[in-house]
C-alpha cells in the first residue's frame, strides 16, 4: 500500500479540461467502500494546521514521496509542483526558482529557501533530500510572515527530527554517467525523554554526462559532500530546543553551456559596419548546439567551489495550552571559487573589432590606408572568489484560542558579502592574444595572407590583457514587525488579517582595479527601502470536506546596488518590486475520501519590475538591473490525487497550471535598439539608442526606447501539466514484500529568454519510469530518466559573441538523455 498520496492541481484552460498541478502525497486507509487520508500538517503560517484547512496555497512533499518517486534534487520537484519552475541552469550555485510567473534576470529571485523557520540565501541546489521530513512550497505573497525575497512565494525545508526510538538507514544509488551517491543516517535517544540526536551523511558523484567536442573530454562533473547533525532537549514539557548544523562541500566542473555564434543570428537585419548586413537578433526556439570550449587553455583551472555552513537553534517556550514563545537563531557561510571560460567557445583571447572601415584612416583611397580600426582583446573568463556571511533572529508570540489566533514577532537579518575578482591569466596567454591581435589587423588591411609583416606589427599596437582585481563589499541589514491576527466569525467563516513592516539598509564599498594598475574608481553608496505588507484572508467551510477562500496581499522584492560600471554609468541603484494579489481557492476531498482535488486562481499586478539592460562607462559595459515597466500576472492551478477504492494499491495524480505573464507597460534600450535596426537596417537612432547620455541633449534618450507592453515576461511557461501513475500490491508468497511500478510524463511549454520574446527554450515533455520491492526494512528501485530522449535546452541566455566583437549571440545548456539507475535502501 503507498504511503503517502500528492494532491495535486488541476484545471484546463483554453477549451477543455481543467486539471492539477503540483501537490502532496498523503498516506491512505482503505475502508469497505472509502478511502481515509492522512491528515498532513504544514507550517506555512508559522503554526501547525491541516493542509487541507489552511486558506492557502501550499504544496507539501513528504520523505516518503522523495523516496517513492526517487526524486533528487529541487529540479525534480518542481516537475510536480504547480506553478513552481526550477532547473539548474549555469550551475548548482547559480539557480532562481519561479513561482506564479514571477520570474528574474538578474538579481535575486521573488522566491526565498528557509530551512527549519532560517532564511537561507544563495542556492540549495545540491541540498541532500534524504534529511528532509517534509518540503513545504508556498504560493502567492509571503511578504507578511516570510518578509524580505518572498514576494511571489517561500521554499521551507523542514528537516527530520530525531525519534524517540533508535533507527537507521543506508540507501546506495548507481546510475550512468557515473552517478553515485552514497547516504547514511542515524538517530535516536541519548538520555530517554531528555536528549535526542541524529546524523546524516551523503556524497554524491555525477562525471561528466556532456562531451567537450574540443578536446573529447566529459564536461558538466559534479561532486558534493555534506553531515548534518541534529539535538533536541526536552527538558520539560513546556521547553523544547532544538539545535542543527549542516555542512556541505561542493566541488564541481566547468558548467557545460553550449554557445550559438553570433553569425546565426536570423533576424532585425543590421547593415551597419559592425554586423554588416548580418542578423542583430535570433528568433525562435535555440536548438541544442555541440559544447565546444577551450577550457583547458583559457581557464585550466575553472571549477566551482563552495563550502557552506548553516546552523540554527530554535527555543520553543509553553507558557499554557494556549500560548507559547518561540525563538530562532540562524547563522549561515557561504565561501565560493567560480572560475570559468566564459566565452564557451574553442578559441581564446579573440580580438574584438568595433569599427572596420573608414576610420582613422577615412578619406585615405590608397591601401592599406582605406580601413579602419579600433580593437581590444577579449579575455572572456569569469574568475571570482566570494565570502557571504548572514546572522539572523526571529523571536515570535503565539496564542491559540477557541476562535481568536494571534501572532506577533519580530525580525533581524544581517548579511555581509564580499566579491572579488581572482583571474590569473595562464601561460601562453600574451602570445596567443597577440597572434591573434596581429591576425585580426592583417585581415583588416588586407595584408596578412600574403605579408609575414603583420607578426611584426603587434608590439607597436599592443596588444594588452586587462586582469582585474575588482572588489565589492555588501552589507544588508533587514529589521521587521510582523503579526498575525485570525478570528472565527461563525463555526464556518474566518477572517485572518497579516502584515509587516520592514526597513532594509544597503551599504556598497566596491573598487575598480587591474592587476598591478592604481585604483581607476572606488564607490561608496547607501541607500535605505521601508514596505509595509499587508494580507487579509477570509475563509469558508462549506462542507466537512470543503474549504472556500479569498485573499488580498501586498508584497516587494527589496532594492539594491548594481556593480561598478553601471554605477558610473549613472545607474547606481533599483528600486523595490511591488506585487498586489488577488487569490481565490478552492479545497475539496470528494467521491468518499478517494479524490483530493484543489483550485486556486489568482490576478497579480506587479509595478516596478526588475530588468537587466546595459550599462556603458568609458569602454567597459555591463548588465545593470532597472525598474523597467510593470506586469499583470493571472493564472489558475489545480490539484488532484485520485485513489480508487475498487483498484487496489492505485494512486493516480494528475497536475496543471496555467500562467498568464505580461508586460502592462514599460520600456526596455534594446528592444529599441531592435525597433531601430528593423526601421531602415540601421541602427542610427532614428528609433533608440543603445548607449544613451542623459548629459547630451541631441542623443537619443529614454523615449525612444522600445515599449515591452504586451510581452510575456522571460523565463516563464505558460502551461505546466504532470502525471503520475502508481500501482502498488502486495508480492504473493512473501511476508511483508510488496512490488511496486510506476511513471510519469511531465509538460513545461517553451519559455522566452528576454522581454523582446523572440528566442525562445521551446517546449519539453519529459518521461519517466520506476519498478521495485519493498518491505518495512529493505527497497530496491530501479528507473529510468528522459526515457524519450527530450533534448530541449532548459536555459536560454542573451550573451555576447566574444569571437565577433561581442556582437549579440546566445547560449544554451543541454538537457541529460535518456539514463537508468537503480537505488537500494535499508532501514533498521
Amino acid at each position: 500500500m503507498r504511503s503517502d498520496t500528492k494532491p495535486v492541481r488541476i484545471r484546463h484552460v483554453a477549451a477543455a479540461v481543467a486539471v492539477a498541478l503540483g501537490g502532496t502525497y498523503a498516506p491512505l486507509a482503505y475502508a469497505q467502500d472509502s478511502v481515509t487520508l492522512d491528515e498532513i500538517i504544514v507550517t506555512a503560517r508559522k503554526k501547525e494546521e491541516s493542509i487541507q484547512d489552511i486558506p492557502v496555497a501550499v504544496s507539501a512533499i513528504s520523505e516518503s514521496l522523495i523516496q517513492d518517486l526517487t526524486l533528487q534534487d529541487l529540479s525534480d520537484i518542481s516537475k510536480l509542483t504547480a506553478g513552481l519552475l526550477f532547473d539548474n541552469e549555469f550551475s548548482r550555485q547559480s539557480n532562481r526558482p519561479v513561482i506564479r510567473g514571477q520570474a528574474n534576470i538578474l538579481g535575486d529571485s521573488g522566491v526565498s529557501y528557509f530551512i527549519d523557520g532560517v532564511y537561507i540565501t544563495g542556492s540549495i541546489a545540491d541540498y541532500d533530500l534524504n534529511e528532509i521530513e517534509r518540503l513545504e512550497i508556498v504560493k502567492g505573497p509571503q511578504s507578511a510572515l516570510y518578509g524580505r525575497n518572498t514576494y511571489s512565494g517561500a521554499i521551507n525545508i523542514i528537516t527530520r527530527s530525531p525519534g524517540e526510538e533508535f533507527s537507521g538507514r543506508v540507501q546506495v544509488e548507481v546510475s550512468e554517467d557515473d552517478q553515485f551517491e552514497l547516504s547514511a543516517g542515524i538517530s535516536g535517544p541519548l538520555i530517554d525523554g531528555v536528549l535526542s540526536g541524529g546524523v546524516n551523511l551523503r556524497h554524491f558523484e555525477l562525471g561528466g554526462p556532456f562531451t567537450n567536442e574540443f578536446d573529447g573530454n566529459e564536461i558538466g562533473e559534479q561532486e558534493s559532500t555534506s553531515a548534518s547533525a541534529v539535538l533536541e532537549w526536552t527538558p520539560t514539557d513546556s521547553i523544547r530546543a532544538r539545535l542543527r548544523a549542516y555542512y556541505a562541500d561542493l566541488n564541481d566542473g566547468q558548467a557545460a553551456l553550449f554557445h550559438q555564434s553570433a553569425l546565426d543570428n536570423n533576424c532585425f537585419t543590421d547593415n551597419g559596419a559592425l554586423y554588416g548586413g548580418g542578423g542583430r537578433y535570433f528568433c525562435g526556439t535555440v536548438e541544442p548546439g555541440e559544447i565546444n570550449t577551450d577550457v583547458r587553455f583559457q581557464a585550466p583551472d575553472a571549477r566551482l567551489e563552495s563550502e557552506k555552513l548553516q546552523t540554527s537553534l530554535r527555543l520553543d517556550f509553553e507558557f499554557n495550552e494556549q500560548s507559547s514563545l518561540t525563538s530562532i537563531t540562524g547563522y549561515n557561510r557561504d565561501d565560493s571559487i567560480d572560475i570559468s571560460d566564459g566565452d564557451y567557445q574553442p578559441t581564446s583571447f579573440q580580438t574584438a573589432v568595433f569599427t572596420p572601415g573608414g576610420f582613422p584612416f577615412a578619406g585615405f583611397p590608397v591601401p592599406p590606408f582605406s580601413f579602419g580600426y579600433v580593437g581590444t582583446i577579449v579575455d572572456f573568463t569569469f574568475a571570482n572568489l566570494g565570502e557571504e556571511e548572514d546572522i539572523s533572529q526571529e523571536l515570535r508570540y503565539s496564542y491559540e484560542g477557541d476562535n481568536l489566533d494571534i501572532l506577533l514577532g519580530a525580525y533581524y537579518f544581517k548579511q555581509d558579502s564580499l566579491s572579488r575578482s581572482i583571474r590569473d591569466l595562464p601561460a601562453g596567454a600574451a602570445g596567443a592574444a597577440g597572434a591573434n591581435f596581429g591576425a585580426a589587423f592583417g585581415e583588416q588591411i588586407g595584408l596578412c595572407a600574403q605579408n609575414p609583416i603583420c607578426g611584426s606589427i603587434v608590439p607597436f599596437f599592443g596588444p594588452t590583457i586587462d586582469v582585474p582585481r575588482d572588489a565589492s563589499d555588501l552589507e544588508i541589514e533587514n529589521t521587521a514587525l510582523f503579526g498575525l491576527v485570525s478570528f472565527d466569525l461563525t463555526d464556518t467563516l474566518s477572517i485572518t488579517a497579516e502584515a509587516r513592516f520592514q526597513e532594509e539598509d544597503i551599504e556598497q564599498a566596491a573598487v575598480a582595479q587591474d592587476l598591478g594598475g592604481p585604483i581607476t574608481n572606488r564607490v561608496n553608496a547607501s541607500a535605505s527601502f521601508d514596505s509595509f505588507s499587508p494580507r487579509f484572508t477570509v475563509d469558508y467551510k462549506a462542507g466537512e470536506n470543503s474549504l472556500l477562500y479569498a485573499l488580498y496581499a501586498e508584497g516587494t522584492k527589496p532594492g539594491g546596488f548594481n556593480g561598478v560600471v553601471a554605477i558610473e554609468a549613472g545607474l547606481p541603484t533599483f528600486d523595490e518590486e511591488e506585487v498586489t494579489s488577488f487569490e481565490l481557492g478552492s479545497k475539496n476531498v470528494w467521491a468518499n475520501g478517494q479524490l483530493t482535488a484543489n483550485f486556486s486562481l489568482f490576478f497579480n499586478q506587479i509595478d516596478g519590475y526588475q530588468l537587466t539592460q546595459n550599462a556603458r562607462s568609458g569602454a567597459n559595459t555591463t548588465s545593470a538591473t532597472v525598474n523597467a515597466g510593470d506586469a499583470d500576472i493571472n493564472g489558475l492551478e489545480a490539484e488532484f490525487s485520485y485513489r480508487p477504492v475498487n483498484v487496489e494499491g492505485l494512486t493516480v495524480t494528475f497536475n496543471y497550471a496555467y500562467t498568464d505573464a505580461e508586460f502592462t507597460d514599460g520600456v526596455d534600450e534594446n528592444q529599441g535598439v531592435l525597433n531601430d535596426a528593423a526601421d531602415n537596417g540601421l541602427v542610427d537612432c532614428s528609433i533608440g539608442d543603445q548607449f544613451p547620455d542623459p548629459n547630451d541633449p541631441t542623443a537619443c534618450n529614454e523615449s525612444l526606447f522600445g515599449s515591452i507592453d504586451g510581452n510575456q515576461v522571460p523565463r516563464t511557461a505558460e502551461h505546466q501539466a504532470f502525471l503520475d501513475v502508481d500501482l502498488r500490491r502486495p508480492l504473493a508468497g512473501t511476508d511483508g514484500w510488496e512490488f511496486f511500478v510506476g511513471g510519469n510524463v511531465s509538460f513545461e511549454s517553451s519559455k522566452f529568454a528576454q522581454v523582446h520574446n523572440q528566442a525562445e527554450t521551446g517546449e519539453t515533455t519529459l518521461v519517466n519510469a520506476r519498478f521495485g520491492f519493498q518491505n518495512e526494512q529493505f527497497a530496491i528501485n530501479f528507473w529510468g530518466r528522459n526515457l524519450t530522449g527530450e533534448d530541449s535546452t532548459p536555459l536560454v541566455l542573451r550573451y555576447a559573441d566574444g569571437a565577433e566583437s561581442f556582437r549579440r549571440s546566445f547560449v544554451g545548456t543541454l538537457r541529460r538523455d535518456t539514463y537508468y539507475g537503480v537505488t537500494a535502501t535499508v532501514r533498521f
